[in-house]
């Protein structure tokens, strides 16, 4: 087995533990819905405005997660401004890694369900 960790890998387990968090919470379900649709935001509007857009709709706990996770990727400071500010081939690399960020957040998102204790009192 090998004795190093890929970019990708540990892209992933920092999405995961993020997801696991916000999952406590009592606001994941609103948290994954946006999350859900954020890469395919990414993809029609561009970074810049999918990333405005979040932060009108008052989503930081996302946008926090997806700069901690993109950090893992590329640490190329505040996310917003950084894509902002960016000659078209380095907006186009953050771009390609936000999504990638924001996809792995989608995918723990979906593997996960709302609310534990609501799934738990079902159950009984």
């Amino acid at each position: 087995m090998p004795d190093f960790i890929t970019k990708e890998q540990l892209t992933a387990q920092e999405a995961y533990s993020r997801v696991q968090v916000r999952q406590a919470q009592e606001k994941f379900a609103d948290y994954k819905s946006f999350a859900l649709s954020f890469p395919s935001l990414i993809h029609s509007c561009g970074l810049v405005q999918a990333l405005s857009f979040a932060a009108s709709k008052k989503k930081n706990a996302f946008i926090d997660d997806l700069q901690a996770v993109f950090d893992v990727i590329d640490n190329a400071g505040n996310l917003l401004n950084r894509s902002r500010e960016a000659h078209i081939l380095e907006y186009m690399r953050i771009t390609r890694h936000a999504i990638s960020a924001a996809s792995w957040i989608k995918r723990y998102c979906q593997a996960v369900p709302d609310n534990i204790n609501n799934n738990n009192q079902e159950g009984e």
